[in-house]
């Protein structure tokens, strides 16, 4: 498997990009996200959702990921079933969480391809929370 799809959940949310996963090797970040996650400071950091097969912050088992890998799928955007209720956005804290750019990135993936949608996964992210706001258009040149 190659280290950028290592790196991508099958819901669209890039690792790298996580501050969960960058927990790892940030103890003062771990320290500050613990008490925010209600998890032990031990329990913060994450290798990824596939290094750690869905089982992420404290051990739970995210439905997205034992979906896609049911269906023997790398990504939810190869299923027939695409998007369903499982890439819902989360209400909650909508503004800061990258849950809310599931679908987008897949769509993204799909239309891109992995490699150069990850070449540019960061700044996407960057413009997706914290961007100019443009409804009904773009600052993104997607037009590859």
């Amino acid at each position: 498997m190659s280290h950028i799809k290592e790196m991508t959940a099958p819901c669209g949310l890039f690792c790298g990009i996580c501050p969960v996963y960058r927990a790892r090797e940030d103890r003062a970040l771990a320290e500050k996200l613990a008490p925010t996650l209600g998890l032990p400071v031990e329990d913060v950091p994450c290798r990824g959702c596939r290094a750690q097969q869905g089982k992420v912050l404290g051990g739970v088992l995210c439905p997205t990921y034992q979906c896609v890998t049911k269906r023997s799928y790398d990504f939810c955007y190869q299923c027939p079933d695409f998007p369903c209720l499982k890439l819902a956005p989360a209400a909650h804290r909508a503004d800061d969480l990258p849950h809310n750019q599931k679908i987008y990135n897949l769509l993204l993936i799909q239309k891109m391809g992995l490699e150069k949608w990850a070449e540019e996964a960061h700044d996407i992210q960057r413009r997706y929370f914290r961007g100019k706001k443009d409804f009904g258009g773009s600052d993104l040149n997607l037009e590859r």
